[in-house]
């Protein structure tokens, strides 16, 4: 598969703090990738480089061979950060074709199985009906690569499996997904691919390898708690505790 996107020893420091330190990864187009780690470990700096927002001091990303920069403005990255500040005081769909035609909003609202409620105020819609139709404005572009920061905060635990089984379906349609999350056990039933991160790449592969005490412990700093929600159960988990 072609390289989507290709991260090489990718320094950046905010201010006087080291936040990458000589990051080396590999994402290929039509993968799920899942990004773990601490809190203030880089993630969401990650991201922000990625869509060229933070620049680096040492290394590069490349984009499908080409600058983040230009990435971006070819619409080939939607990102949805963890936060969306401000009140929304639109429909769905009239929210989601503020940067497209109602056409292809009620077609993107569509594919994260939203149209049915296309004309309900935004702020009226549950949490996970919320990221959905923030997802959907994101696809509206027809991005190649999505990347998404926390994006089931604040989503009960039904509705998380739901998202998560609809961003299998994006990714079975084509598009590359890099997704930051701190439900480590969750996260690794629904990714390719997993990439451990506190400031240095820890470890990046297969989900359940993830998943070591050892490695979780060394990642976290401390012993780690670890939810998996139970496939046969709705709202179930089962816990294991890194020692």
């Amino acid at each position: 598969m072609k390289e989507a996107i290709a991260i090489k020893n990718l320094t950046v420091n905010i201010g006087n703090k080291t936040v990458l330190d000589n990051i080396n990864l590999t994402i290929r187009s039509g993968e799920f990738w899942g990004i773990i780690g601490p809190n203030g470990g880089g993630k969401t700096t990650l991201l922000r480089t990625i869509i060229g927002v933070v620049k680096p001091v040492k290394g590069n990303v490349k984009i499908f061979g080409a600058s983040p920069e230009v990435a971006v403005k070819k619409g080939w990255i939607g990102y949805l950060p963890q936060k969306i500040n401000g009140l929304v005081p639109f429909s769905a769909i009239d929210f989601v074709s503020l940067i497209g035609d109602k056409e292809k909003a009620l077609e993107s609202l569509r594919l994260v199985e939203m149209d049915h409620k296309k004309d309900m105020p935004f702020e009226r819609l549950s949490g996970g009906e919320k990221q959905r139709v923030l997802i959907a404005a994101v696809l509206a572009r027809n991005p190649k690569i999505l990347l998404l920061d926390e994006p089931s905060t604040g989503i009960d635990t039904v509705a998380q499996d739901a998202f998560y089984n609809l961003l299998r379906k994006l990714k079975e349609n084509g598009i590359t997904i890099v997704m930051v999350s701190h439900d480590v056990g969750v996260v690794a039933q629904f990714v390719d691919y997993i990439a451990c991160l506190n400031k240095k790449l820890k470890y990046s592969g297969d989900p359940k390898g993830a998943l070591d005490c050892k490695l979780l412990k060394e990642l976290y700093g401390h012993e780690v708690n670890v939810f998996v929600h139970h496939p046969e159960c709705k709202g179930c988990h089962i816990f294991q505790k890194s020692s």
